[in-house]
């Protein structure tokens, strides 16, 4: 008895060590995360200040036409049954969880005389679309002057509207 207790032990004993993470397998996941890093980085094409952050999974800043902007893509389409979005891209202005306030929202831009709508992607995310258009360039032109209001907020984004191009 006091053998086989004995082999138990040192069996348990080698799993344990053989199973012991080591320095180079660590450095190994860490290379591999940051090739992953740097190469959606190099997707990017961005003129950012030396030393600023850039988020990889979310709206990219982007020089379009001379400006800029946020850009993403995704899919979206309009909250109101039997609508279609009037164009590919779209100006989002504000980001929420609940429908309830993307419609608060929505209606105050068209109080404001905005063509604004509530939109939705597949994840259950909900955007205040303040414009939405067939080209790039009229959407640029847009979110130019519509950023000019210094006192407007951007619930959600990255304290700025966001273009997203979301196919039709």
């Amino acid at each position: 008895m006091k053998r086989s207790s004995l082999l138990f032990l040192m069996s348990l004993l080698l799993i344990a060590t053989a199973c012991k993470p080591t320095e180079k397998n660590y450095k190994a996941a860490y290379d591999a995360a940051l090739g992953k890093r740097e190469a959606a980085l190099a997707d990017i094409n961005v003129n950012l200040p030396e030393g600023a952050f850039q988020q990889v999974d979310g709206p990219q800043l982007k020089t379009i036409e001379g400006s800029q902007v946020y850009f993403n893509n995704q899919h979206l389409k309009p909250v109101e049954e039997n609508k279609t979005l009037p164009g590919n891209y779209n100006v989002v202005v504000g980001a929420y969880k609940m429908i309830t306030n993307c419609r608060a929202q929505s209606q105050a831009l068209r109080d404001e005389g905005f063509d604004a709508f509530p939109a939705q992607d597949t994840e259950d995310m909900f955007y205040t679309v303040a414009g939405s258009f067939s080209s790039l360039s009229e959407a640029v032109k847009f979110y130019d002057s519509y950023k000019k209001n210094k006192n407007r907020v951007y619930v959600g984004l990255p304290n700025s509207p966001v273009i997203i191009y979301s196919p039709l």
